[in-house]
């Protein structure tokens, strides 16, 4: 058995208006950072361990210095068992991609690089506060794809400013740009985000929910139509260009997090670390380092993740297994859901629709 490793690389150049994730614009805590993340894998009570993902994620991991990443992957392989086919990703923004940085990551066993483009309008990007343009988004797309390292785009729908015709500017652009794969979310506006404030103050306005979920539809459609066969709610991919290291998740697989805010799943225990990077680094120094978030998950716990997780993805759930789950209840529940649409059966299995997908959360939360 092999598990995958979730490295968190918290150094963002900005704090991002829709960012609610455990990120630090401090780069100057880089070094006693990583020095702390290696301190915390060579502590690992799971050190030998096969390993056949490893997605390096933050904040924005391409800002860690090339000493650093050189020093938390001597780590990685030391502590651990990497396999040879192990999938290795980084996350990037396009105004950290060249030529050389590519071939850096690459030299330490990056095979698989995830930019955060989330759209190729200047107008779109500015109310976000990325730093990067449309143009520099396109320039970095296309040098990873011409590197020859499997490239994976994000884009967000929902934007403020965003438009039909925007959109499929931005879904075409990101179609001929030849990468293997694509993640599309929905705008999630996160209480406590700068975004979150400027919407409610009607500073900024978003488009219509109606219109972004017709466009996240006709979305699925056309990257079908184009190779992208969608997999998970938000996730697309030519064949054999899958996330592994994500299927980890969705699988209820197990997995290690390293660095603040970082999320382990082993047996029937889940834990994370402190978001706090102060708290993360501090313990760690003085040896008093343990989880800010631990529990050991009962049969309940258990069926709402098989559920969740199985259903977030387009293979769905074996009906038997959702009936064993939920008896008589989960046998109208996939009578109702057939019936009303927003469930498809293939085989043996029962899934969501793209429009069932929009709405799962709901679906889902009858079954409980």
């Amino acid at each position: 058995m092999s598990l995958g490793l979730y490295l968190h690389l918290p150094f963002c150049r900005v704090h991002c208006t829709y960012c609610p994730f455990a990120v630090s614009t401090d780069i100057r805590l880089q070094d006693r950072y990583a020095t702390a993340m290696i301190r915390e894998m060579e502590s690992s009570a799971m050190q030998g361990v096969a390993v056949n993902s490893i997605f390096l994620g933050g904040g924005t991991p391409s800002r860690t210095s090339r000493e650093n990443l050189s020093r938390i992957f001597g780590a990685v392989r030391a502590v651990f068992a990497i396999l040879p086919d192990a999938e290795v990703s980084i996350e990037a923004n396009p105004e950290d991609i060249t030529e050389e940085s590519l071939d850096f990551w690459s030299s330490l066993g990056v095979n698989r690089v995830s930019i955060g483009v989330q759209s190729f309008h200047d107008n779109e990007l500015r109310p976000l506060g990325r730093v990067h343009g449309g143009d520099g988004a396109r320039r970095a797309v296309a040098l990873a794809v011409a590197s020859g390292v499997r490239t994976s785009l994000d884009l967000i729908l929902g934007l403020p400013g965003q438009t039909a015709e925007s959109f499929a500017i931005t879904l075409e652009t990101a179609i001929a740009s030849g990468v293997g794969h694509l993640s599309l979310y929905l705008l999630d506006l996160e209480e406590g985000t700068a975004l979150h404030r400027h919407v409610g103050s009607g500073r900024t306005k978003l488009p219509e929910d109606d219109l972004t979920a017709s466009l996240y539809l006709s979305a699925v459609d056309r990257l079908r139509e184009a190779g992208l066969a969608q997999y998970e709610i938000s996730n697309f991919a030519r064949d054999e260009e899958t996330c592994r290291h994500n299927l980890h998740y969705w699988r209820r697989e197990e997995y290690l997090g390293f660095g603040m805010a970082a999320h382990s799943f082993v047996g029937a225990r889940r834990f994370a670390n402190s978001r706090d990077i102060r708290k993360y680094i501090e313990t760690i120094e003085a040896g008093t380092h343990g989880p800010d978030f631990q529990e050991e998950l009962g049969e309940a716990e258990v069926k709402r993740e098989r559920i969740f997780l199985g259903l977030r993805q387009r293979v769905g759930l074996n009906y038997a297994e959702l009936v064993s789950l939920c008896g008589e209840e989960g046998r109208q529940w996939v009578t109702r859901g057939l019936g009303e649409g927003w469930l498809r059966r293939a085989g043996d299995r029962i899934g969501f629709t793209p429009s069932g997908f929009l709405l799962s959360n709901d679906y889902i939360s009858q079954l409980f």
